[in-house]
Protein backbone atom coordinates (compact mmCIF):
# COMPACT_ATOMS: atom_id res chain seq x y z
CA UNK A 1 0.00 0.00 0.00
CA UNK A 2 1.21 3.44 -1.14
CA UNK A 3 2.14 6.31 1.77
CA UNK A 4 3.44 9.31 1.87
CA UNK A 5 5.97 10.11 4.82
CA UNK A 6 4.85 13.39 7.04
CA UNK A 7 7.85 15.03 5.46
CA UNK A 8 6.11 14.48 2.21
CA UNK A 9 2.96 15.35 3.04
CA UNK A 10 3.71 18.69 4.75
CA UNK A 11 5.59 19.67 1.35
CA UNK A 12 2.51 18.51 -0.32
CA UNK A 13 0.01 20.73 1.48
CA UNK A 14 2.57 23.59 1.63
CA UNK A 15 2.68 23.47 -2.40
CA UNK A 16 -1.22 22.69 -2.43
CA UNK A 17 -1.69 26.42 -0.53
CA UNK A 18 0.40 28.34 -2.79
CA UNK A 19 -1.12 26.88 -5.63
CA UNK A 20 -4.98 28.26 -4.04
CA UNK A 21 -3.32 31.63 -3.20
CA UNK A 22 -1.94 31.65 -6.83
CA UNK A 23 -5.42 31.25 -8.32
CA UNK A 24 -6.94 33.93 -5.76
CA UNK A 25 -8.78 31.37 -4.30
CA UNK A 26 -7.56 32.18 -0.82
CA UNK A 27 -8.78 35.85 0.53
CA UNK A 28 -5.73 38.09 2.29
CA UNK A 29 -6.07 40.61 4.35
CA UNK A 30 -3.63 43.51 3.74
CA UNK A 31 -1.95 45.84 6.31
CA UNK A 32 -4.66 48.92 7.12
CA UNK A 33 -3.53 52.38 5.29
CA UNK A 34 -3.35 54.72 8.48
CA UNK A 35 -3.11 57.91 6.71
CA UNK A 36 -6.97 57.27 5.57
CA UNK A 37 -9.04 60.05 7.91
CA UNK A 38 -11.93 58.34 8.30
CA UNK A 39 -12.66 58.12 11.78
CA UNK A 40 -13.87 54.82 13.05
CA UNK A 41 -16.84 54.48 15.01
CA UNK A 42 -14.96 52.61 17.90
CA UNK A 43 -12.00 54.63 19.86
CA UNK A 44 -9.24 53.35 18.43
CA UNK A 45 -7.27 52.70 21.98
CA UNK A 46 -9.74 50.51 24.66
CA UNK A 47 -9.45 50.36 28.25
CA UNK A 48 -7.78 47.06 29.58
CA UNK A 49 -10.77 45.48 30.41
CA UNK A 50 -13.20 46.27 27.89
CA UNK A 51 -15.51 44.12 26.63
CA UNK A 52 -13.94 41.95 23.80
CA UNK A 53 -15.80 42.68 20.18
CA UNK A 54 -18.31 40.04 20.29
CA UNK A 55 -19.35 38.01 17.44
CA UNK A 56 -22.89 39.60 17.35
CA UNK A 57 -21.58 43.55 17.26
CA UNK A 58 -22.51 45.13 13.87
CA UNK A 59 -23.74 48.25 12.45
CA UNK A 60 -27.15 48.88 10.58
CA UNK A 61 -29.70 50.99 8.86
CA UNK A 62 -32.80 50.61 7.83
CA UNK A 63 -31.50 49.12 4.42
CA UNK A 64 -28.11 47.60 5.24
CA UNK A 65 -26.00 45.05 7.85
CA UNK A 66 -22.68 44.80 8.27
CA UNK A 67 -20.94 42.70 10.47
CA UNK A 68 -17.99 44.20 12.69
CA UNK A 69 -16.81 41.02 13.78
CA UNK A 70 -16.72 38.90 10.77
CA UNK A 71 -15.77 41.52 8.45
CA UNK A 72 -19.00 41.22 5.71
CA UNK A 73 -21.47 43.62 4.88
CA UNK A 74 -25.09 43.15 2.28
CA UNK A 75 -27.82 45.02 1.30
CA UNK A 76 -31.06 43.62 2.87
CA UNK A 77 -34.25 42.48 0.95
CA UNK A 78 -36.70 44.22 3.35
CA UNK A 79 -36.48 47.63 5.40
CA UNK A 80 -35.31 47.04 8.96
CA UNK A 81 -38.25 49.75 10.28
CA UNK A 82 -40.83 47.43 11.47
CA UNK A 83 -39.66 44.59 10.92
CA UNK A 84 -37.23 43.39 13.71
CA UNK A 85 -38.17 40.41 15.79
CA UNK A 86 -36.39 39.40 19.12
CA UNK A 87 -34.94 36.15 19.76
CA UNK A 88 -34.69 33.98 22.68
CA UNK A 89 -30.92 33.91 23.78
CA UNK A 90 -28.64 30.94 21.87
CA UNK A 91 -27.34 28.25 22.97
CA UNK A 92 -23.97 28.12 24.72
CA UNK A 93 -22.35 28.29 21.30
CA UNK A 94 -24.22 30.07 18.97
CA UNK A 95 -24.95 33.80 18.28
CA UNK A 96 -27.91 35.68 16.76
CA UNK A 97 -26.43 38.62 14.01
CA UNK A 98 -30.11 39.39 12.68
CA UNK A 99 -33.84 38.92 12.25
CA UNK A 100 -36.41 40.44 10.44
CA UNK A 101 -39.48 39.06 8.99
CA UNK A 102 -42.61 40.30 7.14
CA UNK A 103 -45.98 39.56 6.68
CA UNK A 104 -48.01 41.34 3.62
CA UNK A 105 -51.32 40.27 2.56
CA UNK A 106 -50.49 36.78 1.34
CA UNK A 107 -46.53 36.43 1.37
CA UNK A 108 -44.48 36.18 3.95
CA UNK A 109 -40.72 35.29 4.77
CA UNK A 110 -37.77 36.40 7.14
CA UNK A 111 -33.77 36.40 6.43
CA UNK A 112 -32.02 35.17 9.84
CA UNK A 113 -27.62 35.32 10.69
CA UNK A 114 -26.31 33.73 12.89
CA UNK A 115 -22.99 32.52 13.26
CA UNK A 116 -21.41 28.81 15.53
CA UNK A 117 -18.59 28.74 17.41
CA UNK A 118 -15.06 26.91 16.50
CA UNK A 119 -14.10 23.84 17.59
CA UNK A 120 -11.89 23.76 20.45
CA UNK A 121 -8.40 23.63 19.93
CA UNK A 122 -9.12 25.95 16.96
CA UNK A 123 -11.00 29.03 18.82
CA UNK A 124 -8.02 31.30 19.52
CA UNK A 125 -10.20 34.46 17.65
CA UNK A 126 -13.29 34.07 19.49
CA UNK A 127 -13.76 36.53 22.77
CA UNK A 128 -13.46 34.00 25.40
CA UNK A 129 -10.27 32.90 24.33
CA UNK A 130 -8.98 36.60 24.18
CA UNK A 131 -10.26 37.09 27.83
CA UNK A 132 -8.46 34.36 29.00
CA UNK A 133 -5.32 35.36 26.41
CA UNK A 134 -5.52 38.82 28.94
CA UNK A 135 -5.51 36.47 31.86
CA UNK A 136 -2.23 34.64 30.53
CA UNK A 137 -0.78 38.15 29.88
CA UNK A 138 -1.68 39.19 33.67
CA UNK A 139 -0.47 35.55 35.06
CA UNK A 140 2.90 35.95 33.25
CA UNK A 141 3.78 39.15 34.21
CA UNK A 142 3.46 38.24 37.72
CA UNK A 143 5.32 35.30 37.29
CA UNK A 144 2.79 33.13 37.93
CA UNK A 145 2.66 29.91 35.89
CA UNK A 146 -0.12 29.06 33.73
CA UNK A 147 -1.46 26.03 31.57
CA UNK A 148 -3.99 25.86 29.14
CA UNK A 149 -5.40 24.20 26.11
CA UNK A 150 -2.75 24.64 23.50
CA UNK A 151 -3.91 26.52 20.48
CA UNK A 152 -3.47 25.95 16.62
CA UNK A 153 -2.37 28.68 15.00
CA UNK A 154 -3.88 28.82 11.35
CA UNK A 155 -2.58 31.10 8.74
CA UNK A 156 -4.38 34.08 8.38
CA UNK A 157 -5.33 33.10 4.88
CA UNK A 158 -7.39 30.41 5.77
CA UNK A 159 -9.18 32.61 7.94
CA UNK A 160 -10.76 34.84 5.40
CA UNK A 161 -13.70 34.20 2.84
CA UNK A 162 -14.54 35.75 -0.03
CA UNK A 163 -18.28 34.02 -1.01
CA UNK A 164 -20.82 32.43 0.76
CA UNK A 165 -21.96 29.02 -0.33
CA UNK A 166 -25.59 28.88 -1.31
CA UNK A 167 -28.36 25.99 -1.54
CA UNK A 168 -31.90 27.01 -2.36
CA UNK A 169 -34.89 24.51 -2.27
CA UNK A 170 -38.54 24.65 -3.09
CA UNK A 171 -41.00 22.82 -1.35
CA UNK A 172 -44.67 23.89 -3.38
CA UNK A 173 -44.98 27.69 -2.84
CA UNK A 174 -42.20 27.64 -0.05
CA UNK A 175 -38.79 28.46 -0.42
CA UNK A 176 -35.68 28.38 1.87
CA UNK A 177 -32.63 29.31 0.96
CA UNK A 178 -29.40 28.53 2.82
CA UNK A 179 -26.30 30.31 2.35
CA UNK A 180 -22.85 29.88 4.34
CA UNK A 181 -19.33 30.07 4.78
CA UNK A 182 -16.87 30.05 7.42
CA UNK A 183 -14.50 32.72 8.60
CA UNK A 184 -12.09 32.52 11.90
CA UNK A 185 -13.37 29.02 12.11
CA UNK A 186 -16.49 30.10 12.75
CA UNK A 187 -19.58 28.67 10.19
CA UNK A 188 -21.78 31.93 9.27
CA UNK A 189 -25.17 31.16 7.96
CA UNK A 190 -27.95 33.70 6.72
CA UNK A 191 -31.10 31.63 5.93
CA UNK A 192 -34.36 33.04 3.67
CA UNK A 193 -37.48 31.20 3.96
CA UNK A 194 -40.43 32.65 2.05
CA UNK A 195 -43.35 32.06 -0.12
CA UNK A 196 -42.64 35.16 -1.65
CA UNK A 197 -40.63 35.17 -5.52
CA UNK A 198 -39.49 38.01 -5.38
CA UNK A 199 -38.57 38.42 -1.90
CA UNK A 200 -36.77 34.93 -2.39
CA UNK A 201 -34.78 37.01 -5.97
CA UNK A 202 -34.27 40.13 -3.40
CA UNK A 203 -32.09 38.46 -0.94
CA UNK A 204 -30.56 36.41 -3.60
CA UNK A 205 -28.84 39.34 -5.44
CA UNK A 206 -28.38 41.15 -2.10
CA UNK A 207 -25.98 37.45 -1.37
CA UNK A 208 -24.70 37.59 -4.60
CA UNK A 209 -23.02 41.53 -3.68
CA UNK A 210 -21.84 40.82 -0.58
CA UNK A 211 -19.06 42.77 0.96
CA UNK A 212 -15.98 41.28 2.23
CA UNK A 213 -13.49 43.31 5.02
CA UNK A 214 -10.97 42.43 7.28
CA UNK A 215 -11.55 43.45 10.93
CA UNK A 216 -9.00 45.09 12.63
CA UNK A 217 -8.18 44.75 16.66
CA UNK A 218 -9.38 47.87 17.06
CA UNK A 219 -13.00 47.72 15.61
CA UNK A 220 -12.63 49.33 12.37
CA UNK A 221 -12.60 47.03 8.90
CA UNK A 222 -10.29 47.57 5.84
CA UNK A 223 -10.67 46.82 2.44
CA UNK A 224 -8.52 44.23 0.05
CA UNK A 225 -6.46 47.29 -0.73
CA UNK A 226 -6.21 48.21 3.07
CA UNK A 227 -8.17 51.21 3.26
CA UNK A 228 -10.42 51.89 6.06
CA UNK A 229 -13.98 50.78 5.49
CA UNK A 230 -16.50 53.47 6.41
CA UNK A 231 -19.67 51.54 7.97
CA UNK A 232 -23.87 52.74 7.67
CA UNK A 233 -25.53 52.48 10.30
CA UNK A 234 -25.27 52.63 14.34
CA UNK A 235 -23.97 50.06 16.28
CA UNK A 236 -26.21 47.14 16.86
CA UNK A 237 -25.53 43.66 18.84
CA UNK A 238 -28.52 41.44 17.45
CA UNK A 239 -31.73 40.35 18.15
CA UNK A 240 -31.29 39.43 21.52
CA UNK A 241 -28.67 39.31 24.17
CA UNK A 242 -25.05 38.19 23.20
CA UNK A 243 -23.94 35.05 24.26
CA UNK A 244 -21.08 36.01 25.53
CA UNK A 245 -22.93 37.89 28.04
CA UNK A 246 -25.24 35.27 29.13
CA UNK A 247 -22.59 33.26 29.29
CA UNK A 248 -20.77 35.36 31.58
CA UNK A 249 -24.23 36.36 33.92
CA UNK A 250 -24.66 32.34 34.55
CA UNK A 251 -21.55 32.03 35.38
CA UNK A 252 -21.04 35.00 37.57
CA UNK A 253 -24.62 35.38 38.63
CA UNK A 254 -24.38 38.88 39.28
CA UNK A 255 -27.65 38.76 41.17
CA UNK A 256 -26.10 37.67 44.28
CA UNK A 257 -24.62 40.89 44.53
CA UNK A 258 -28.10 42.01 44.77
CA UNK A 259 -28.76 42.98 48.66
CA UNK A 260 -32.33 41.52 49.66
CA UNK A 261 -33.65 43.67 52.44
CA UNK A 262 -36.29 42.96 54.94
CA UNK A 263 -39.84 43.94 56.50
CA UNK A 264 -40.57 45.10 59.56
CA UNK A 265 -43.94 47.24 61.12
CA UNK A 266 -45.36 46.75 57.47
CA UNK A 267 -42.56 47.87 55.95
CA UNK A 268 -40.20 46.69 53.22
CA UNK A 269 -36.54 48.46 53.92
CA UNK A 270 -33.66 47.93 51.58
CA UNK A 271 -31.08 50.68 52.63
CA UNK A 272 -28.47 49.41 50.01
CA UNK A 273 -30.65 50.13 47.48
CA UNK A 274 -32.15 52.99 49.10
CA UNK A 275 -35.36 51.59 48.72
CA UNK A 276 -38.45 52.08 51.09
CA UNK A 277 -41.73 50.12 50.51
CA UNK A 278 -45.10 50.65 52.49
CA UNK A 279 -46.92 47.41 51.72
CA UNK A 280 -50.66 47.64 51.27
CA UNK A 281 -52.98 47.53 54.29
CA UNK A 282 -54.06 43.99 54.54
CA UNK A 283 -51.32 42.41 52.60
CA UNK A 284 -48.67 40.37 54.11
CA UNK A 285 -45.42 39.04 52.89
CA UNK A 286 -45.78 35.63 51.60
CA UNK A 287 -43.16 32.92 51.12
CA UNK A 288 -41.68 32.52 47.26
CA UNK A 289 -43.58 29.61 45.23
CA UNK A 290 -40.37 28.70 43.24
CA UNK A 291 -42.19 28.50 39.95
CA UNK A 292 -41.08 25.15 37.93
CA UNK A 293 -38.06 25.96 35.54
CA UNK A 294 -38.94 25.18 31.79
CA UNK A 295 -37.89 21.94 30.43
CA UNK A 296 -37.52 23.19 27.00
CA UNK A 297 -33.18 23.93 26.87
CA UNK A 298 -34.03 27.02 24.93
CA UNK A 299 -36.55 28.69 27.54
CA UNK A 300 -34.81 27.17 30.32
CA UNK A 301 -31.70 29.01 29.44
CA UNK A 302 -33.48 31.93 29.15
CA UNK A 303 -34.98 31.39 32.55
CA UNK A 304 -31.60 30.54 34.33
CA UNK A 305 -30.52 34.06 33.07
CA UNK A 306 -33.34 35.92 34.07
CA UNK A 307 -32.86 34.68 37.70
CA UNK A 308 -28.70 35.65 37.26
CA UNK A 309 -29.43 38.84 36.43
CA UNK A 310 -32.59 39.89 39.01
CA UNK A 311 -33.66 39.06 42.57
CA UNK A 312 -37.21 38.57 43.83
CA UNK A 313 -37.11 41.39 46.90
CA UNK A 314 -40.69 40.92 47.81
CA UNK A 315 -44.01 38.73 47.32
CA UNK A 316 -47.07 39.66 48.72
CA UNK A 317 -50.84 38.47 49.02
CA UNK A 318 -53.96 39.60 51.13
CA UNK A 319 -55.33 38.28 54.62
CA UNK A 320 -58.30 36.81 54.45
CA UNK A 321 -60.51 36.56 58.22
CA UNK A 322 -59.02 33.56 58.84
CA UNK A 323 -55.32 34.50 58.96
CA UNK A 324 -55.31 32.37 55.50
CA UNK A 325 -52.85 33.87 52.57
CA UNK A 326 -55.44 34.59 49.72
CA UNK A 327 -52.25 34.67 47.26
CA UNK A 328 -53.85 32.22 44.49
CA UNK A 329 -55.94 35.18 43.21
CA UNK A 330 -54.07 38.50 44.03
CA UNK A 331 -50.70 38.83 44.27
CA UNK A 332 -47.72 41.88 44.27
CA UNK A 333 -44.23 41.30 43.68
CA UNK A 334 -41.52 43.42 43.48
CA UNK A 335 -38.05 42.53 41.70
CA UNK A 336 -34.84 44.07 41.13
CA UNK A 337 -33.58 43.85 37.82
CA UNK A 338 -29.91 44.16 36.49
CA UNK A 339 -30.65 45.64 33.27
CA UNK A 340 -26.66 45.73 32.39
CA UNK A 341 -26.26 42.24 32.73
CA UNK A 342 -29.15 41.47 30.67
CA UNK A 343 -28.32 44.03 28.42
CA UNK A 344 -31.81 45.83 28.94
CA UNK A 345 -32.05 49.67 27.03
CA UNK A 346 -34.75 51.41 29.47
CA UNK A 347 -36.54 54.32 28.97
CA UNK A 348 -34.87 57.88 29.86
CA UNK A 349 -37.77 60.13 29.10
CA UNK A 350 -41.19 60.23 28.56
CA UNK A 351 -40.99 60.30 24.76
CA UNK A 352 -38.60 57.20 25.08
CA UNK A 353 -41.36 54.89 23.27
CA UNK A 354 -38.68 52.57 21.26
CA UNK A 355 -36.99 51.62 24.61
CA UNK A 356 -40.25 50.83 26.58
CA UNK A 357 -41.26 48.90 23.49
CA UNK A 358 -37.71 46.66 23.30
CA UNK A 359 -38.27 46.47 27.55
CA UNK A 360 -42.01 44.77 26.97
CA UNK A 361 -40.84 42.59 24.35
CA UNK A 362 -38.00 41.39 26.62
CA UNK A 363 -40.28 40.98 29.52
CA UNK A 364 -42.10 38.57 27.28
CA UNK A 365 -39.33 36.90 25.95
CA UNK A 366 -37.95 35.83 29.33
CA UNK A 367 -40.59 34.17 30.25
CA UNK A 368 -41.89 35.15 33.89
CA UNK A 369 -43.60 38.92 32.92
CA UNK A 370 -46.47 37.21 30.83
CA UNK A 371 -48.22 38.52 28.01
CA UNK A 372 -47.97 42.51 27.44
CA UNK A 373 -50.63 43.95 25.26
CA UNK A 374 -49.64 47.57 25.64
CA UNK A 375 -47.04 50.05 27.52
CA UNK A 376 -47.03 53.77 28.58
CA UNK A 377 -44.31 56.34 30.12
CA UNK A 378 -45.70 57.75 33.32
CA UNK A 379 -44.12 59.92 35.54
CA UNK A 380 -44.79 59.95 39.00
CA UNK A 381 -43.80 62.33 41.66
CA UNK A 382 -41.28 63.35 39.01
CA UNK A 383 -39.83 60.03 38.71
CA UNK A 384 -39.94 58.17 35.29
CA UNK A 385 -42.37 54.66 35.24
CA UNK A 386 -42.73 52.51 32.19
CA UNK A 387 -45.71 50.56 32.25
CA UNK A 388 -46.88 47.77 31.50
CA UNK A 389 -50.69 46.00 30.60
CA UNK A 390 -51.13 42.44 30.16
CA UNK A 391 -51.88 38.94 31.73
CA UNK A 392 -50.01 35.91 33.56
CA UNK A 393 -50.35 32.70 33.42
CA UNK A 394 -50.08 31.28 36.99
CA UNK A 395 -50.04 27.24 36.50
CA UNK A 396 -46.90 25.38 37.28
CA UNK A 397 -46.24 21.95 36.04
CA UNK A 398 -48.22 19.98 38.87
CA UNK A 399 -51.08 22.08 38.24
CA UNK A 400 -53.33 20.72 35.49
CA UNK A 401 -55.38 24.17 34.27
CA UNK A 402 -53.79 27.50 33.87
CA UNK A 403 -55.06 30.54 35.71
CA UNK A 404 -54.82 33.43 33.61
CA UNK A 405 -54.53 36.83 35.48
CA UNK A 406 -54.91 40.37 34.65
CA UNK A 407 -51.40 41.82 35.12
CA UNK A 408 -50.17 45.74 35.28
CA UNK A 409 -46.33 46.69 35.43
CA UNK A 410 -44.53 49.39 36.99
CA UNK A 411 -40.44 49.51 36.39
CA UNK A 412 -38.73 52.20 37.12
CA UNK A 413 -34.68 52.67 37.23
CA UNK A 414 -32.80 53.73 40.01
CA UNK A 415 -29.25 53.92 40.32
CA UNK A 416 -27.91 50.74 38.70
CA UNK A 417 -31.24 48.84 39.36
CA UNK A 418 -34.28 48.51 37.39
CA UNK A 419 -36.97 48.36 40.02
CA UNK A 420 -40.52 46.53 38.98
CA UNK A 421 -43.30 45.83 40.60
CA UNK A 422 -46.46 43.22 39.40
CA UNK A 423 -49.64 43.44 40.35
CA UNK A 424 -51.86 40.73 39.55
CA UNK A 425 -55.69 40.41 39.76
CA UNK A 426 -58.06 37.65 38.53
CA UNK A 427 -59.63 40.42 36.65
CA UNK A 428 -59.19 43.78 35.46
CA UNK A 429 -61.93 45.22 37.82
CA UNK A 430 -59.92 43.19 40.71
CA UNK A 431 -56.75 44.51 38.80
CA UNK A 432 -57.93 47.98 39.34
CA UNK A 433 -59.10 47.80 43.17
CA UNK A 434 -55.76 46.71 43.91
CA UNK A 435 -54.37 48.89 46.49
CA UNK A 436 -50.42 49.53 45.73
CA UNK A 437 -48.61 50.77 48.64
CA UNK A 438 -46.45 53.21 49.25
CA UNK A 439 -43.11 53.62 47.39
CA UNK A 440 -39.67 56.17 48.87
CA UNK A 441 -36.90 56.12 46.98
CA UNK A 442 -34.14 57.76 48.58
CA UNK A 443 -33.71 62.04 47.79
CA UNK A 444 -36.97 61.68 46.13
CA UNK A 445 -40.70 63.03 47.25
CA UNK A 446 -43.43 59.77 48.25
CA UNK A 447 -44.75 57.52 45.34
CA UNK A 448 -48.08 56.79 45.45
CA UNK A 449 -49.20 54.03 42.32
CA UNK A 450 -52.60 53.97 43.04
CA UNK A 451 -53.50 56.57 41.66
CA UNK A 452 -51.65 56.17 38.35
CA UNK A 453 -52.37 52.45 38.14
CA UNK A 454 -56.03 53.79 36.63
CA UNK A 455 -54.72 56.24 34.06
CA UNK A 456 -55.25 54.63 30.82
CA UNK A 457 -54.24 55.34 27.35
CA UNK A 458 -51.29 58.44 27.92
CA UNK A 459 -48.72 57.39 25.35
CA UNK A 460 -50.56 53.83 25.28
CA UNK A 461 -49.33 51.17 22.55
CA UNK A 462 -52.43 49.01 21.92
Amino acid sequence: MFSLSAAALRALAIVSLLVFCALDICAQCPPPDLDVGIIPKIPLQKPVREEPILPEAGFLSNTHYTSQFFGFAFDLPLSVKGHEIMMPVMPEKEHALLALQYEEGQHKGYIMVTAYDPVRGFDANTPEEKENQRELEKWAAAGTPYGGLPQNNIPQFLLHSDHFHREIRRRGRNYAAQYWTAINNYTVKVVVVTNDELFLHKAKDDMADVQFYCPQDDGTLINANGKTVKVQGEPYAGPTVPTFRVNAALHDEPSKNIPPGEVAGGVYRNSDIGLQYELPQGWQPIASDASDPPLEPTALREYQFLYACSRKLLELAPQTESGANGHLDSTIVLRALDPNCLAMRTAASLTDKRATDEVAASFEQLGEFGEIGSDELMSISGHLFMVFHGTIATAVRSQELAKRLSQTIFATRYHKLLLVWSFMAPNSVALEAMPTGGILLEGAPPIQLRTAKREKGRSTNP
